[in-house]
């Protein structure tokens, strides 16, 4: 990978580090932080090896379209499978297999495109991609997504990081607070039955921040936020990491959240610290449109249709257990 092909951008005090590849944030440094807060691979491990989306952006539907295929305006599209029957994250070319362009950059923001043309993947229409990365303050960044097709397609784009806000180990020991009272329970592969559950009173519920190894492993579910795209941001979820005092707030304007536990890393996948990554690295935390969400019309909608601009917009807050806000109320800025 060449040096060109990789960014840092900064703003009072934090630091994150951009590849074009795959447009795969590899390091995010808020102010004061001595670690990165989530998990890094050496740089020749992105693209297509990045079997894992370690920080990649995914498209262009991100999450599982059962059986490969979906139906729109009475034509049906085949998609290659790459997860079992199903396709996992835009296929085994997705976006996070590809070099983005650079056309825009400033000492705290980096916009990244796209182009996906025509049957890319199995998906109608070009699509023009756009992922922008912003520092907007020594605690907070943000990533937008923004896409137009030619045709009508479906569009589902999102960031795959994996957060551990120790810098080291497993996460069991984070805090996890999802701000919804429904999820999607799935089956054998990984795919939404279909049924939308309410959480209270069962291990899906995340609403007083439970630790995680005081739930199931093998946690890779989708979290019901909303019924539809917002314009303006949400509050998602709260991580806490008690060891290293370090906490998230993540607000989204997308209708769903897919929170996967990192149960499947096993070490043989290497950081860029050079460590294995073993099992609970990392918990990724994936705001998106609900999976499956092209066969299930009473899902949250992916459809995109020319002369519309599909944006989602999610902003991280990263707080230091040493400031007075870090044991307070959660509180989430609004998009400026």
């Amino acid at each position: 990978m060449n040096e060109e092909d990789v960014f840092t951008i900064e703003n009072d005090g934090m630091a994150v580090e951009i590849l074009a590849l795959g447009a795969s944030i590899a390091s995010i440094r808020p102010r004061g932080a001595a670690h990165s807060m989530v998990l890094s691979l050496p740089k020749e491990a992105y693209g297509a090896a990045n079997q894992s989306f370690v920080g990649a952006s995914i498209g262009r539907f991100a999450n599982r379209i059962a059986d490969g295929r979906f139906e729109l305006d009475g034509r049906a599209h085949a998609l290659p499978v790459n997860d079992g029957p199903n396709q996992l994250h835009g296929g085994p070319a997705g976006f996070s297999t590809r070099p983005w362009a650079p056309v825009h950059r400033t000492a705290s923001q980096l916009v990244l495109a796209l182009t996906s043309e025509d049957g890319d993947q199995g998906f109608p229409g070009r699509l023009d991609a756009k992922a922008i990365f912003t520092v907007v303050a020594g605690d907070e960044m943000e990533i937008a997504y923004e896409a137009t097709s030619d045709q009508p397609t479906v569009a589902n784009l999102t960031s795959h990081l994996y957060f551990n806000l120790n810098g080291a180990g497993d996460v069991l020991g984070h805090r996890l607070t999802v701000f919804a009272d429904h999820y999607l329970p799935i089956g054998e592969t990984t795919l939404p039955t279909g049924e939308i559950t309410q959480v209270g009173g069962s291990t899906f519920d995340f609403r007083n921040a439970p630790l995680l190894s005081e739930r199931p492993t093998g946690l890779d579910h989708n979290f019901c936020l909303a019924s539809q795209r917002s314009t303006t941001l949400r509050p998602a979820v709260r991580l806490e990491a008690p060891q290293s005092g370090w906490a998230l707030e993540l607000a989204t304007t997308e209708p769903g959240m897919q929170v996967y536990d990192g149960h499947k890393f096993d070490g043989r996948q290497i950081a860029a610290d050079g460590r294995p990554i073993e099992a609970f690295g990392g918990l990724a935390l994936e705001p998106q449109v609900w999976p499956d969400a092209p066969n299930r019309p009473s899902f949250p909608s992916a459809l995109l249709l020319p002369g519309e601009t599909y944006r989602s917009i999610s902003r991280y807050r990263f707080i230091d257990g040493s400031s007075s806000s870090a044991h307070g109320p959660a509180q989430t800025r609004r998009q400026a």
